[in-house]
């Protein structure tokens, strides 16, 4: 399940959980797409634990936490 939020400069991210490597529960990562500028490019930050850690990361944490995350992570390639 995702959590949509936006960030400093007003643009709406959806952010979700998707498991590691080959679907693998080892090294998640939470994505974070971006709703409302289609050009800008997925981004993602690796998380300790597994896929459930993700989720409980997403929906356990302020607005603020995900907006700290979306500045630390990397584009998806």
């Amino acid at each position: 399940m995702s959590q949509t939020f936006t960030d400093e400069n007003l643009l709406t991210w959806e952010a979700f959980a998707s498991g590691g490597r080959f679907g693998l529960s080892i090294r998640p990562k939470v994505i974070f797409h971006c709703l409302s500028d289609p050009s800008a490019r997925a981004r993602f930050v690796e998380v300790q634990g597994d896929e459930a850690d993700a989720e409980e990361m997403i929906h356990g944490s302020p607005t603020a936490r995900l907006r700290e995350l979306l500045k630390e992570s990397q584009e998806l390639e």
